[in-house]
């Protein structure tokens, strides 16, 4: 292996050279002459230097900083602009052989330290561009030579010449004066890399490290950013005060850059799991298979896992021609009594969807799930912008517990990444927008301990009706004591508690004669390594459209269920939109590019399902009472009651009760409705009784 000890700075600057001649780059060199300083990177693939020398591949992958300058040193000697001297010019390395160089960032350890490798993950934190000092200009204050050096300069502490080039004088014999408009500045930006969440163990915490961008790289990152880095691992010197230490910071010098533009990444499908994802998706209870490989030691809650087995999918991301996109990302909400698994469910399902984030409602805020500009020391006290939960889950999938304990204030902040997709910032003179493409699931515990049937899921949580209504679907979940269930669910629990128990057993002591049980439904007929590969193949590989029967079959569902009850709004244009993206997701868990009628009717029994579980009243299904807590009916009993009320107290300066009943039975209300009407009224604060069986309204 050749070192840098073996060839001389001049014999590099050879190589360099016959590699530019060889492989065409003289062209490129000649076109950067025309546009320099607009353009100042030459790309150079990693491929072309290997297959050239590949010892001097090698030595610069070990001494990389010291290879790359003299290949600079060589391209500004060959480009020739037409005005002005060459600077700076950069070499960018491309086809760095990913499977070669890449590190996962909590491997990165000393002798990685000064070598070329690749990491990837999440930007996390991002500073503003600002300049950086790359050449001083410090003009000798001798009044006898006043000479111009020009020191190059290294990240950090300004380094001052140690004597005039000229004159010769020491820094302690002559003072040197910084000219800062003589001086060369690069732009320069810090930005903070954390690792993808699907890459880590269970309760692993990710880890971070700092990557410095600059030149033409800075200002293209932004927080959320799934990138991978190719760059040169540099170490810095601590210190305490003035005092420097033993120990050293270490962070990543970026040669160059790449998005990671692919749907799900990371989750690795060879040859023959492919084989095993195509044989899986020929079965025709594919998606009750899934279903119940999704925490099998919970019990029941079939079209509650049906539905989490569709989100993991998800519809289409449309954008039309004029730019305005439709997301595909299914939303779903869990509503119901403590203890039915809830919380379970969703860190399950974290794990089994790739690209999965969680979060606690109780314990985040409006920055902590979309996304913050705070001043700390990274920054180095500047302001910079953090991504949060929402935005790390971009194309991947956000589990939110106890979204009931959130402030108003910060469930208002979900709003645009719900619908819109997206996070907007404006603070501290940071305006941007990032990106929050994922599937929200999330769970809520009722205000009063317990869900209480007789009152709407309006009453119950404190959500604001435009957040309540971005969910696809939301499920009513109800510990409700039932016999024969009961005994279903105990003997479920029991028999999980015992498996479990007879496997420690196993596990601790050197024990024989003890018989394994059968798991049986237990055991996942889709382990959960196949299930995440399934869904990663199908986000990626699968866009299913729909089929004339499937439309067919929608719209005339849609228009016959809102013609049902001329007195009610059943359902909505969003309640539409749900149901196609489930009809989508189930089409791309049967790997199917057809949305097929049946995709469609099973959409429509789930949207059905949860709307007549938390949207009925007397019977009838009506959006307004999942919105609102007020079905239309209700509402137009509200304001005919109310509006006799005011014009009694107008004409007679009273409203007595009686009274206002028989006017409304006189205007097509029963005196059921009319007393219901009167009771919603004052509970609502809208009017009051000042005196027996006599109303007034609250001015």
């Amino acid at each position: 292996m050749m070192s840098m000890a073996d060839q001389s700075p001049e014999e590099i600057k050879g190589i360099w050279e016959q590699i530019f001649f060889r492989y065409g780059y003289m062209d490129r060199i000649n076109k950067l002459s025309s546009v320099y300083p607009e353009e100042k990177s030459l790309y150079v693939s990693f491929k072309h230097i290997q297959d050239y020398n590949k010892e001097f591949a090698t030595s610069l992958t070990i001494v990389s900083e010291f290879y790359i300058r003299l290949g600079e040193d060589v391209l500004r000697d060959l480009i020739h602009p037409p005005r002005g001297n060459v600077k700076r010019v950069n070499i960018r390395l491309t086809d760095i052989p990913e499977n070669e160089f890449r590190i996962e960032i909590r491997d990165l350890r000393s002798p990685n330290v000064g070598t070329l490798l690749t990491i990837n993950g999440i930007i996390r934190k991002n500073t503003e561009v600002l300049p950086r000092l790359q050449t001083a200009a410090f003009r000798c204050e001798d009044p006898a030579c006043m000479h111009v050096n020009m020191i190059p300069q290294e990240r950090g502490k300004v380094d001052a010449p140690a004597a005039c080039e000229l004159c010769g004088k020491e820094r302690n014999k002559t003072k040197f004066k910084l000219l800062t408009e003589e001086s060369e500045f690069v732009d320069f930006q810090k930005l903070e890399i954390q690792e993808n969440p699907e890459t880590l163990d269970g309760g692993s915490q990710p880890q971070r490290i700092t990557v410095i961008v600059e030149d033409d790289l800075s200002g293209r990152i932004f927080p959320g950013d799934r990138i991978m880095i190719d760059g040169i691992l540099k170490a810095e010197q601590k210190k305490a005060g003035s005092i420097m230490l033993t120990e050293f910071n270490i962070y990543v010098y970026a040669l160059n850059f790449r998005r990671v533009n692919k749907e799900i990444e990371d989750v690795k499908i060879t040859e023959e799991d492919e084989r095993s994802i195509q044989e899986l998706s020929k079965d025709p209870n594919i998606i009750e298979k899934l279903s119940a490989s999704i925490a099998p030691t919970i019990f029941g809650m079939e079209m509650v896992k049906k539905t989490l087995v569709l989100q993991m999918f998800g519809g289409i991301r449309k954008t039309m021609k004029d730019g305005t996109t439709m997301r595909g990302d299914i939303h779903v909400l869990m509503v119901g009594d403590p203890g039915t698994a809830k919380s379970q469910l969703l860190k399950y399902m974290t794990e089994l969807s790739p690209r999965g984030v969680f979060a606690f409602g109780r314990g985040s805020s409006a920055a902590g799930l979309t996304a913050a500009a705070i001043r700390d020391d990274f920054g180095e006290g500047r302001w910079t912008l953090e991504a949060g939960a929402l935005v790390l889950a971009d194309n991947g999938f956000a589990a939110i517990d106890e979204l009931d304990k959130m402030d108003e204030k910060d469930t208002a902040a979900m709003h645009e990444a719900m619908e819109q997709q997206t996070v907007t910032i404006s603070k501290a003179g940071i305006m941007a927008t990032l990106k929050s493409r994922c599937s929200i699931l999330g769970a809520a515990n009722p205000k009063f301990g317990r869900y209480d049937q007789t009152r709407t899921i309006v009453d119950q949580i404190d959500f604001p009706p435009p957040l309540l209504s971005r969910f696809d679907v939301i499920f009513k979940i109800i510990d409700k004591p039932d016999k024969s269930n009961d005994d279903k669910l105990a003997m479920h629990v029991l028999k999980a508690h015992r498996v479990g128990e007879i496997y420690k057993s196993l596990e601790k002591n050197d024990l024989t004669g003890l018989d394994i049980p059968e798991e049986g439904e237990f055991n996942p007929p889709i382990d959960k390594e196949m299930v995440r590969k399934y869904v990663s193949y199908a986000k990626g590989k699968v866009f299913p459209r729909l089929s004339d029967e499937a439309i067919d079959l929608l719209r005339n569902e849609y228009v016959k269920t809102r013609m049902g009850n001329p007195d009610s709004i059943p359902i909505t244009a969003r309640q539409l939109e749900s149901t196609i993206r489930l009809a989508e997701a189930a089409a791309k868990a049967r790997l199917s590019s057809i949305v097929t009628e049946a995709d469609a009717m099973l959409a429509k029994q789930i949207v059905d399902f949860y709307l007549k579980d938390v949207s009925t009243h007397n019977g009838e299904v009506d959006i307004d009472v999942l919105y609102t807590g007020t079905s239309s009916k209700q509402r137009n009993d509200l304001e005919t009651v109310f509006d006799i009320i005011k014009e009694l107290k107008k004409e007679k300066n009273s409203a007595e009760i009686d009274e206002v009943i028989s006017l409304s039975q006189a205007r097509g209300l029963s005196v059921d409705r009319a007393e219901e009407a009167i009771s919603n009224l004052k509970r609502t604060g809208q009017i009051y009784e000042p005196s027996y069986k006599k109303l007034d309204v609250i001015r």
